[in-house]
């Protein structure tokens, strides 16, 4: 009797909550495609339906990452799995039921015990393998066309009750209505980090996008340029141009990024970004210009390795400095760039092509004033092209990737 209590789902309630269900995920206002998941299975639990794992996917606007699928477990809470663009055609996934789903199938079902067990699918040995005793699989069709998949899994000993399934085919219209909020807001927020960069993403996110608007602060900045890729590109095809230059800004943002800098621009083989600082002269701004500096030192060491073999090498000078900016909106009415500009940008700008002289890093006397690095040496005065009094400059010498 408890078996069959269980397969009716009479003892349950599931046919009272299909409406309350809907309801209440008409009025869910989560974005985060995390805390979504979670609370959509933890209303399932509450509602008498003992999910184990439950997932839900959806597509992104982003470069490497196609499809996103957060994964929620009893044990583990929360994992989110980014998928590569080219996931679907892997035989993972055409052996999988969300392939099944993506050629149209409305859902599918599969008991992982028993006499009535079905393992046709890789993950359905995976689950059984794991306790699981029933899994079923949810189309979500989104307003542009692409079907998604929903999947909720459990390791009850009577598997899910025919009514519980019920109750939730029933919500999936709504369900697919508030995920598909969640996936716009997600989208765009990667979008715009693809763009603008993390942090600029975020201002313009909560708001901080009128022309003119930003503000005031200390940073260490970081421009990057190429040696002779002029040149270079009127010799070889586009695609392979960009091809090189791809290679190329990978290996800058990547170390920028990973020390806690932002890229803001790239202006044809040249790139512009900086290390916020929250104070001039204290602990924080000499934190910045190292992080900045030790970003420098590996894209100089994995460009190096990067070039050898190379017919054609690709060398570049990396232009260090600091000093106060204005980090926000300029341009047109209806075109706007969210960046840094003033004197301490023209200056860092200015100091680049001084990596003519040999070191593949050079810094300014302020910037050199944070650091303590035994390798820098000493430049003497320079003249910088539209600076009016030369200035003192200094360099880190790396022979690996000689830029004259």
């Amino acid at each position: 009797m408890r078996g069959h209590a269980r397969r009716t789902g009479a003892a349950f309630g599931y046919d009272a909550g299909m409406d309350e269900l809907s309801a209440w995920l008409l009025t869910l206002t989560l974005t985060e495609p995390g805390e979504f998941t979670a609370a959509v299975a933890g209303r399932l639990i509450a509602a008498g339906v003992p999910v184990w794992r439950f997932t839900v996917s959806f597509s992104t606007m982003h470069p490497e990452t196609g499809v996103v699928s957060i994964l929620w477990t009893a044990e583990d809470g929360v994992v989110t799995r980014n998928n590569s663009h080219t996931r679907q055609q892997t035989p993972f996934f055409l052996d999988s039921p969300m392939a099944v789903i993506s050629r149209g199938a409305p859902g599918l079902r599969r008991r992982l015990t028993g006499p009535e067990a079905q393992l046709d699918f890789p993950i359905c040995r995976e689950l059984a393998a794991q306790g699981a005793t029933d899994y079923a699989v949810f189309a979500l069709q989104f307003t542009h066309g692409r079907r998604f998949g929903m999947t909720v899994t459990t390791r009850h000993p009577d598997g899910f009750a025919d009514a519980a399934l019920a109750m939730i085919r029933a919500a999936v219209p709504a369900l697919t209505r508030s995920l598909e909020l969640v996936q716009s807001y997600y989208a765009t927020r990667m979008l715009l980090q693809v763009y603008l960069g993390a942090n600029a993403a975020r201002r313009v996110i909560e708001g901080q996008f009128v022309r003119g608007s930003g503000t005031h602060l200390h940073a260490a900045i970081w421009t990057c340029d190429l040696r002779g890729f002029t040149s270079l590109s009127d010799r070889r095809p586009p695609r392979e141009v960009t091809e090189m230059l791809d290679a190329y800004f990978e290996r800058v943002t990547v170390p920028v990024h990973r020390h806690g800098g932002e890229v803001l621009k790239f202006i044809g083989d040249a790139v512009l970004a900086i290390f916020p600082m929250a104070s001039p002269g204290h602990d924080d701004g000499a934190r910045a210009c190292a992080r900045a500096l030790t970003a420098a030192r590996e894209v100089v060491v994995d460009m190096a390795a990067w070039n050898r073999g190379r017919v054609e090498p690709l060398l570049l000078g990396i232009a260090l400095h600091v000093g106060e900016v204005f980090y926000g909106n300029v341009g047109g009415p209806d075109r706007l760039d969210f960046t840094v500009i003033g004197a301490a940008v023209n200056e860092a700008c200015r100091l680049e092509p001084l990596c003519k002289l040999g070191p593949a890093i050079v810094m300014s006397a302020a910037f050199r004033g944070e650091v303590d690095d035994a390798d820098i040496i000493d430049l003497g005065e320079q003249v910088l092209r539209g600076v009016a009094a030369p200035v003192r400059a200094f360099g880190i010498r790396a022979p690996s990737i000689d830029a004259s």
